[in-house]
């Protein structure tokens, strides 16, 4: 039988819970509308409902309150957890059908927030430890990691050419035919070796 202290403790966690999770629909509303620079934790606070100093509680400062607001909507590491098999072309899939279309309202309005210290900070943890080291374990094998790193590079320069022009000329290709480019191209860079690498290896040492 449940007794009674147990069930104020669970009812206090739901509580808990539950205003962490308005604290974070905040942000994320507040953050979509404003941009990061522009929104204090004050204003996150009465948006919500409470007192700012849960916000420091639940999530350090307003950067831990970011971070956790982009992990919730991130893509990364779930395409990974997929296993190795098809993983090239999940991640084209994700190149074409959120990169170039522009990625999803909070990542368009945190782009004008691009310098922002924290907003550079938690992109540079995500990426080691949400793309690049997910992504290392999963194909395992010799120098994983900079293979990693490498389809990093690609997936991160179409976003980049994406938003210095548009990605026009990407665009004018048809989908189907991008994901399958661009899977090959990903699939080269997280292959063990590369394509004609031991055989220009045994020519170097011919005379």
């Amino acid at each position: 039988m449940e007794r009674p202290e147990d069930g104020g403790c669970a009812g206090r966690a739901r509580d808990r819970e539950a205003t962490r999770q308005r604290i974070l629909d905040s942000a994320r509303e507040l953050f979509t509308s404003e941009g990061y620079a522009q929104v204090s934790s004050r204003r996150i606070a009465a948006h919500a409902g409470v007192n700012v100093a849960l916000i420091n509680r639940y999530f350090g400062a307003k950067r831990g309150l970011l971070a956790e607001v982009i992990a919730e909507e991130a893509a990364f590491p779930g395409i990974v957890e997929g296993g190795r098999e098809g993983l090239p072309r999940r991640l084209a899939e994700h190149l074409v059908h959120r990169t170039l279309a522009g990625g999803t309202p909070l990542a368009r309005a945190l782009e004008h927030s691009a310098g922002d210290p924290d907003l550079k900070s938690v992109h540079e943890e995500r990426l080691k430890n949400a793309m690049i080291g997910p992504l290392a374990e999963v194909i395992g094998g010799p120098e994983a990691r900079a293979r990693a790193a490498l389809a990093a590079s690609v997936i991160l320069g179409v976003g980049l050419v994406r938003r210095i022009e548009g990605a026009a000329a990407l665009q004018e290709l048809d989908p189907d035919r991008l994901v399958d480019r661009l899977a090959s191209v990903i699939s080269a860079c997280l292959a063990e070796s590369a394509p004609g690498q031991a055989h220009s290896g045994s020519g170097r040492g011919r005379g």
